[in-house]
């Protein structure tokens, strides 16, 4: 009986692995994706440049 739940359980894992790594890499992908479109705002020049570049 020990031995049906066992292979039972290994049966499943085996079947929800491709599913757990389809999710995985689409995350990731979305992640990706997100971090592409972030506009960073450009760093703002100190104010002694500023006043030497009048």
């Amino acid at each position: 009986m020990q031995q049906d739940i066992t292979r039972d359980s290994n049966s499943v894992a085996h079947q929800l692995r491709p599913v757990v790594i389809t999710v995985v890499v689409a995350k990731l992908a979305v992640f990706a994706l997100l971090m592409t479109t972030i506009n960073f705002q450009a760093p703002l020049p100190a104010p002694v440049e500023v006043a030497e570049a009048r």
